[in-house]
């Protein structure tokens, strides 16, 4: 059974033109709704429920009010992350976002991340990754030399007397 759920409601046209909040504010009051969003496209607005073994009948709920024309339920079992991780990892990323965050608010730079290991078997960059990548870093400069050069102010030119549509008494 689905222990969470998105909602996908196309409501009528009559209600899109008028009342369109208070369909929202009446999907808002049921308790199994944790919230709800309006969208673009085919659905007029997405709902996030939580109903794990009474999904069924919420829809046919939702579905029995007047202003709703077509609903698609989009179950989800268990988010793919959480089943993945054990919980020794979770609480180290956690933590890790903790640390983050608490160095954000207080202005200092990030903590370091530890480095990413390769998998088994994979012996790491070869020469021509090496390669590749050092020239890259050279065509880098290079392009940043080249901008910084245009950045700079060219050198005004002197002012030489007697050039051309200065009158005479402007000369002297």
């Amino acid at each position: 059974m689905a222990t969470n759920a998105y909602l996908l409601i196309k409501v009528a046209e009559a209600v899109r033109n008028n009342g369109y909040l208070k369909a929202l504010e009446d999907l808002w009051a049921l308790p199994e709704v944790e919230y709800v969003e309006p969208v673009s496209g085919m659905y007029d607005c997405v709902a996030r429920v939580e109903a794990p073994i009474r999904l069924v009948f919420l829809v046919h709920k939702i579905m029995a009010k007047s202003w709703v024309e077509r609903v698609h339920v989009l179950s989800i079992d268990q988010p793919i992350q959480e089943a993945l991780e054990s919980e020794e990892d979770r609480t180290a990323r956690l933590m890790r976002q903790r640390e983050i965050i608490k160095a954000y608010r207080r202005g200092l730079p990030r903590p370091p991340v530890p480095a990413q290991q390769l998998y088994p078997g994979h012996a790491g960059p070869s020469g021509a990754e090496k390669g590749q990548t050092a020239r890259l870093m050279r065509q880098r400069e290079i392009i940043k030399a080249h901008y910084q050069k245009r950045r700079t102010p060219a050198k005004p030119a002197p002012f030489v007397r007697g050039e051309v549509g200065l009158s005479e008494s402007a000369q002297r």
